[in-house]
């Protein structure tokens, strides 16, 4: 009976306690039969949707609490002849003696007595008017509330009525016995209550966005606070801007914002999109419904967020029309939230005016996932797998995947399909052979090449620059920059470095060395074309970021 309790709490934990408390609270009677788990189901409806969509989920929590594959049997309440599920007939020896041993009080279990006549009645006239109730138009009487928010590309077509459709709450009527939630642009579905545990079409639990699930560290530390304090009091809040390379989570971080707005402070008219979603709306506003809708939409909503605000970089109409929405927001008071992957000075063709702006609040930038936060993350993928992950393999990928989340999201969904394929954890020759590129295979070796790209893309300039001969602020410095982080990024010789830079000497390289020593010690600013009077710090942390992820 332990043992079963464990699998009831696991499956509770995988698909959500209102999924569960709906179809295994009342409706199924957990046994042991065997070497198999045995659920009596009350109601040909309910076994074969338990069947269709739950019945990896019990063999999945099964699997984690016993640590070995484990046949699984549903069967209606009055049955005597339970079908099998797809792993019983090849999951020979699923259990030890000693599981036996355990578990052998759950065979005496009351579960599995006959039913008295008055169940078998019920069963039967259950099973009776099963076939009359599908087949009919009627609709069962019974109906819930749940709050549906539309796929992400209808998300910038909202009503001329001032509040976003998208963005208010819409209650409809859904049959009792095929619940449905919340639609979100990851394709995944949430709870009755919008704050459930989200479960694709495929039953596989998806992490809900909001601050609980987010891992917090050193690279994600400022940004993750700033949040939070915004999301606590956004009255009166200044901008707000995320900055990052992809997969660093400041979508995450938009999500989680967006989720305490509406829960903690019932803002129903929060407006979440990316910037492509704000372009194509206006455009089809200014082709065919007129402005005044869409600004209205916009201008008075309760908090604006929007993401990838780089795709808005040379569109001029859309950036104008984006700095005054941005201008009424900040106005009224109301939350405005922004993340790229640049800084707003950085992206090009954004202009000065939204520029500034945005960076008139805090701009907080998100560094790549180091390795103890990659490790956490991968430890948390572990805990919804199909079998317990062990911690060399944790390390080891921890190790070999860069501060990518939606790489570290592929690889473990990669692992746990392994897991359903071979019956047990995957070695990591295994998995290193089906990652493809999503996995180093080594230690990464950064080359001058690399190091030249990344202070090319740091300060706007081209590598012909860089190695010519120019004496001006904006290419000089780069350049010694550049030889000093060849000099502690690569194995290359002083000689060598010099000749890459120009067909320079190796004094002067070394020169260079000393001077940006100098420099570390008075924190002195730096020229350059893009960040203007960026500190060496600030330029060699962005370099050394770039260098990271390649």
């Amino acid at each position: 009976m332990a043992v079963l309790g464990k699998i009831k709490e696991v499956l509770e934990q995988r698909i959500g306690s209102d999924r569960f408390r709906l179809w295994f609270g009342d409706r199924v009677r957990f046994g042991m039969d065997g070497q198999a788990i045995s659920l009596k189901v009350d109601g040909d409806f309910a076994l074969e949707r338990l069947r269709g969509k739950y019945l990896r989920e019990v063999e999945a929590a099964a699997a984690q609490v016993t640590g070995r594959i484990v046949p699984v049997r549903m069967s209606l309440l009055a049955d005597t002849a339970p079908v099998l599920s797809s792993e019983e007939t090849s999951a020979d020896g699923a259990f030890s003696d000693a599981n036996q041993a355990e578990c052998s009080p759950i065979t005496a279990s009351p579960l599995r007595e006959e039913p008295t006549p008055a169940a078998a009645a019920r069963a039967r006239r259950i099973a009776a008017s099963q076939p009359t109730r599908l087949t009919s138009d009627a609709k069962p009487t019974r109906s819930i509330r749940v709050t549906e928010q539309p796929p992400a590309a209808a998300g910038a077509v909202r009503t001329a009525r001032g509040a976003a459709a998208s963005d208010r709450p819409r209650v409809r009527s859904v049959p009792a016995a095929t619940p449905r939630g919340t639609s979100g642009t990851n394709g995944a579905t949430a709870g009755p209550d919008g704050a459930g545990t989200p479960v694709e079409s495929s039953g596989r639990r998806v992490v809900p966005m909001t601050f609980g699930s987010f891992l917090q560290s050193t690279s994600n530390s400022l940004a993750i606070t700033a949040a939070k304090l915004l999301a606590a009091d956004p009255v009166g809040s200044a901008p707000l801007c995320f900055w990052g390379a992809t997969g660093t989570g400041k979508t995450h971080l938009l999500h989680s914002i967006r989720h305490e707005l509406r829960v903690r402070h019932g803002l129903s008219r929060v407006i979440l999109l990316s910037a492509e979603h704000f372009t194509n709306d206006f455009l089809s506003c200014v082709r065919g419904t007129g402005l005044p809708a869409f600004r209205k939409r916009y201008r008075d909503a309760d908090a604006l967020l929007v993401d990838n605000v780089q795709f808005l970089g040379g569109k001029t109409a859309t950036l104008r029309e984006m700095m005054y929405t941005v201008d009424a927001v900040v106005s009224r008071g109301r939350p405005l939230v922004m993340a790229a992957d640049r800084q707003p000075m950085e992206i090009d063709g954004l202009g000065s005016d939204l520029a500034g702006r945005l960076s008139s609040g805090l701009v907080c930038g998100i560094n790549p996932m180091e390795r103890e936060l990659r490790r956490d993350l991968y430890r948390c993928h572990a805990q919804h797998s199909f079998l317990p992950w062990d911690e060399p393999t944790i390390e080891m990928l921890a190790e070999r995947t860069i501060g990518d989340g939606r790489v570290i999201q592929g690889v473990s969904q990669l692992v746990s399909m392994l897991q359903r394929m071979y019956r047990r954890m995957p070695t990591f020759q295994e998995i290193t052979s089906q990652a493809g590129e999503m996995l180093q295979r080594g230690p990464k070796v950064v080359a001058l090449a690399d190091v030249e790209r990344a202070i090319c893309a740091t300060f706007g300039i081209s590598t012909q620059d860089l190695r010519s001969d120019a004496k001006s602020r904006n290419v000089s410095h780069p350049r010694i920059l550049a030889m000093y982080l060849s000099r502690e990024h690569t194995s290359a010789a002083f000689s060598e470095i010099g000749r890459y830079y120009g067909d320079r000497n190796h004094s002067t390289v070394i020169a260079a060395h000393r001077r940006v020593e100098q420099w570390l010690e008075g924190d002195q600013p730096l020229g350059g074309r893009g960040p203007k009077n960026m500190k060496v710090q600030e330029a060699i942390s962005a370099v050394e970021n770039l260098l990271r992820i390649g």
